[in-house]
């Protein structure tokens, strides 16, 4: 075959194929996840101080993804900065529930237990805490000192041994 005949077929099936092929005039815009926008929408606001609009932002992400335990952490430690300490200690629960080691649950749980002075749930809160963090010394002192404020001075005894390397 000649070589001008292979490049005019070449570019007639190129055109053919090109013609049957739709191109969008414009480049579709990728699709948003609202899961994603309403989580950053949620910190953000967070981050900005405007507890309210975070929460309603978290309770609306959770209402479509209930399991997003990340997020109902977060809910719950939004609550606390609004002052809604029965409410994030219901969240904060909801995740120990499904993950009963999740120390930053029981860490809001501990916080939650002080804003609301509920004295039991503060020292079963660091129990917890250092039963999954032994090595974490300042938690220990916290619950030492919690035993001790409590006349409980045989347990605080123990983890000041510990402490003290004794």
């Amino acid at each position: 075959m000649n070589k001008r005949v292979v490049q005019w077929t070449v570019i007639l099936a190129v055109a053919l194929i090109g013609t049957a092929v739709a191109v969008p005039a414009y480049p579709q815009e990728p699709q948003m996840d609202e899961n994603f926008l309403l989580l950053m929408g949620a910190r953000n606001a967070t981050k900005m101080g405007n507890h309210n609009l975070a929460i309603i932002r978290y309770r609306r992400l959770l209402e479509g993804s209930p399991t997003l335990y990340d997020a109902r952490r977060e809910l719950g430690w939004a609550l606390i900065a609004a002052g809604r300490i029965s409410e994030a200690e219901e969240q904060f629960q909801s995740v120990l529930h499904a993950h009963p080691r999740d120390t930053e649950s029981w860490k809001g749980l501990l916080e939650a237990g002080r804003k609301s002075g509920k004295r039991n749930e503060i020292v079963q809160a660091l129990e917890r805490l250092v039963e999954l963090e032994p090595k974490r010394r300042d938690l220990r002192m916290q619950l030492a000192l919690e035993l001790h404020n409590r006349g409980r001075f045989a347990e605080a005894e123990q983890h000041i041994a510990v402490l003290l390397g004794e």
